[in-house]
């Protein structure tokens, strides 16, 4: 009897190894095993935002992180590279303008365009407190959102709903015609509006304002509300290098300051004014900020292209054949703003090379 246990032991694990195998392997698999949730059913769960922070790069994911970390404050960005020009093609439409350039080389310092000219303005001058519409996220099927303090979310009768808190994210997605937020079913509009001072994440960037959250169906539409100078600086950076010339960065400012108006007056959608690529400006929220940006933006405060009353669309690309080829030769070139700053010319007078016969206004609420 000894004998065949000893035999079947040794030369017959297969009869005692597997059961044994199996029945160890259940604490682990009870251990490490959940059920899947049932499907289309939204999940319930917050994760820690990422630090507010300028100089931590972009999130290439738009997933929020995971990890817990404290929130922030936000600071600007020091230009430290060389200057960089963005070489993509806008795609904007050519439109009907006054202004027409050819395609030439910078004109020689010795013989200057004569400037453009803008009485000073008052002491206490302030440009309008307007807020423009910029579509952050367009027909996506979710995102995360978080905001750097608190924040309210309300229905479009104001009615409070959600009180968010800082460093947590929140999954939100359409759910037909409502929300689901966090694993919660809102409305499908709601507004998201942060404590003063506080700032907005959605996906993977900061924004300052506030959001509107509009379920279509089966995809989502983001649309950041922001103080019209604000916008301007996020822009700025975002469509010239943070270490331009500081007049070419001027130039710049009224040239997307002019822009943005006209299509606040003529806006893309119901929903929004524009959108934030290139089909439009680039806007990049909080990670396009730069200390320079928000100068040439102060300096040139409320001041947009006018011609005989009204704003001119004022288009712009990267380079001059870019302007000939998307625009018809309308338009400013970014890098012959570069080349002619470096040359000693200011602002006014770089606007009146790429745009002759307009001339400078100043934004006013007139009662």
């Amino acid at each position: 009897m000894k004998k065949l246990l000893k035999n079947l032991l040794v030369n017959r694990p297969q009869l005692w190894g597997i059961p044994l195998l199996c029945a160890a392997s259940v604490p682990f698999i009870a251990a490490y095993w959940q059920p899947s949730d049932p499907v289309g059913e939204a999940k319930l769960q917050t994760t820690a935002l990422p630090p507010l922070s300028q100089l931590q790069p972009s999130q290439k994911s738009s997933e929020v992180k995971s990890q817990k970390s404290e929130v922030q404050k936000p600071y600007l960005k020091q230009p430290s590279q060389q200057p960089e020009v963005d070489t993509q093609e806008s795609v904007n439409p050519p439109q009907k303008s006054e202004v027409k350039k050819p395609v030439t080389s910078p004109p020689s310092r010795m013989s200057p365009p004569s400037p453009k000219s803008l009485a000073a303005a008052p002491p206490d001058y302030q440009p309008p407190p307007l807020d423009i519409r910029v579509a952050i996220l367009r027909d996506v099927p979710g995102t995360n959102l978080g905001v750097s303090g608190q924040a309210v979310v309300s229905d479009r009768n104001n009615k409070q709903l959600k009180t968010l808190s800082g460093s947590q994210g929140w999954n939100v997605g359409p759910n037909g015609g409502s929300l689901s937020f966090g694993g919660q079913s809102l409305p499908g509009v709601v507004w998201v509006q942060p404590t003063e001072g506080s700032l907005i994440y959605v996906g993977d960037r900061w924004y300052r304002g506030k959001i509107l959250l509009v379920s279509k169906g089966n995809s989502l539409l983001v649309v950041n509300h922001v103080n019209f100078e604000q916008y301007l600086y996020s822009v700025v950076g975002s469509e010239m290098h943070a270490n331009a010339p500081t007049e070419a960065l001027k130039a710049q400012a009224i040239a997307a300051r002019s822009y943005a108006l006209v299509h606040m007056i003529r806006p893309a959608s119901s929903w929004y004014d524009l959108g934030n690529t290139q089909r439009w400006q680039v806007y990049k929220g909080l990670n396009s900020e730069y200390n320079t940006g928000h100068h040439a933006v102060r300096s040139t405060k409320g001041q947009i292209l006018s011609h005989r009353g009204g704003v001119v669309e004022s288009l712009y690309a990267a380079t001059d054949e870019i302007v000939a080829r998307a625009h018809k030769g309308r338009g400013m070139s970014q890098t012959g703003a570069y080349e002619l700053a470096r040359k000693g010319y200011d602002y006014q007078e770089i606007l009146d090379y790429y745009y002759p016969g307009v001339g400078l206004a100043r934004l006013v609420l007139s009662n």
